[in-house]
C-alpha cells in the first residue's frame, strides 16, 4: 500500500485541485504529498484532511455527514451534495474489491452516493486498489470499471487480470 501511495503521489502536480477518497491506501497517498505545493485537496477522510491540512500552502475541504469511526471518513446522505458545482482535475479512490464483472464494489452502501459523487466531480479517476481486491466483489456495486482512467496496483496482479485491464483501456 506504501507503494501504491508513493506512486499516486507522483501523479500529483502543484496547484491541482484534487479528490482524496478515505481508505489505508488513499491515505499513503497523502502521507507523500508533503513536498508538493498550493493543492486544493476535497476528501471525505479526517485523518487525510488533518496529514494534509499541515501543509501550509494546502487548503482542504470536506463534506459533511455523520463521522464513521472504523474508516475515519464522513459520509451520509447530504454529503454527496457537497460535490456538486465543484470540479477536480483527479480523483484518487479507493474500493474494497474490483472485478470485471461487479465492477467496483465496496462493503456499505451508505459510501456509494459519496463516492459516485466524487466521480462525477473529477476528470480524471485513479483507482487506488492493492491486488488482493482484483477479482473480488463485495456487497455493494460503485460501477463498472469504465468509471475508471488507471488502476495504481502493486506487482501482484495476475498477467491475465493485467492484460483484462490494459484491453479495458
Amino acid at each position: 500500500k506504501r507503494r501504491i501511495g508513493l506512486a499516486a503521489a507522483k501523479l500529483v502536480e502543484d496547484n491541482e485541485t484534487i479528490i482524496i477518497d478515505s481508505g489505508s491506501t488513499t491515505t499513503e497517498l497523502a502521507l507523500n504529498l508533503s513536498e508538493r505545493q498550493y493543492l486544493n485537496v476535497i476528501t471525505n477522510a479526517l485523518n487525510i484532511a488533518l496529514i494534509l491540512g499541515a501543509i501550509p500552502t494546502c487548503t482542504v475541504h470536506m463534506p459533511g455527514g455523520q463521522f464513521k469511526a472504523p474508516t475515519l471518513s464522513v459520509s451520509g446522505e447530504r454529503s454527496p451534495d457537497y460535490f456538486k458545482g465543484l470540479f477536480a482535475q483527479k480523483l484518487f479512490l479507493a474500493t474494497a474489491a474490483v472485478s470485471f464483472d461487479a465492477g467496483l464494489t465496496y462493503p456499505a452502501i451508505a459510501d456509494i452516493a459519496v463516492k459516485r459523487a466524487m466521480i462525477e466531480a473529477a476528470s480524471q479517476v485513479y483507482l487506488l486498489a492493492d491486488s488482493s481486491k482484483i477479482g473480488k466483489t463485495s456487497f455493494s456495486s460503485l460501477g463498472g470499471i469504465e468509471n475508471i482512467q488507471v488502476l495504481i496496483t502493486d506487482n501482484g496482479i495476475s498477467e491475465k487480470d493485467h492484460r483484462r485491464f490494459l484491453d479495458a483501456g
